[in-house]
């Protein structure tokens, strides 16, 4: 997901832009200029903005670090980034599907589509 996702998804939590500049501690122009994907965001700001939102972290850092990073191979790392989150949601929701129903016979189908259901894929 992109940083201007995550903060337009945070905005709407805090109701206006000038108010999540606030509680991120950056300068509203300066959110301005990464939700354009101008910039990225300090550290300590992606942590707050992901725990505001209720997303990974380290989610949140791999795509402010993505708007500015030109090197391939470091992308190519930041991306994994989004892999390893997916994979660990899908491991959760199959570990879920698994102990809330074991009576039931879970196949393929049903974790495909309790995984789609899920997730924002």
């Amino acid at each position: 997901m992109e940083m201007k996702n995550y903060i337009e998804t945070a905005e709407k939590k805090a109701g206006m832009q000038l108010e999540l500049a606030k509680l991120l501690n950056i300068s509203s122009s300066n959110l301005r200029s990464i939700k354009a994907g101008k910039r990225g965001m300090p550290v300590d700001a992606c942590i707050i903005l992901a725990d505001y939102i209720g997303i990974d972290r380290l989610e949140v850092i791999a795509a402010s670090n993505l708007v500015t990073e030109k090197d391939e191979k470091k992308r190519k790392i930041l991306e994994s980034c989004f892999r390893k989150v997916a994979s660990v949601a899908a491991a959760g929701i199959v570990s879920s599907i698994l102990t809330s129903a074991p009576q039931q016979t879970v196949n393929a189908e049903t974790i495909s589509s309790e995984f789609t259901k899920n997730t924002n894929y």
